[in-house]
């Protein structure tokens, strides 16, 4: 596993087209100007800008959101063994008779209304 955590792929150089945008982004310059003075495109220097930030491993595609911490957990809360389980009964039991009031309204109302 300790090799995993090495990085991969060629050193960064600085004589290297990259290594220029890398330099040429410290100065402030935008991107369409380090475009044009080096001859390549601005998706290059977005993506070398994106990488120099360390945020290549976070991409998770166009449009999705961020994944949510502790998106792995239960979303029902956290079962610690049988008391978690009895609340989490009682809890549902609890949203059971809550929504069972509404009901009897709501089927007042509408008799009433049609009456």
């Amino acid at each position: 596993m300790a090799e995993n955590s090495k990085k991969r792929g060629r050193k960064p150089d600085a004589n290297s087209k990259s290594g220029q945008i890398r330099e040429l982004l410290t100065t402030g310059m935008s991107a369409g100007e380090i475009a044009k003075k080096l001859g390549c495109t601005p998706a290059l220097v977005y993506n070398v800008k994106a990488r120099l930030a360390g945020g290549g491993a976070k991409k998770r595609g166009p449009g999705r959101p961020p994944k949510a911490k502790g998106a792995s957990s239960s979303s029902s809360g956290s079962l610690d063994g049988i008391a978690g389980i009895l609340d989490a009964v009682k809890n549902s039991e609890r949203e059971r008779t809550q929504l069972r009031a509404a009901l009897v309204k709501i089927q007042a109302l509408i008799s009433d209304a049609l009456a």
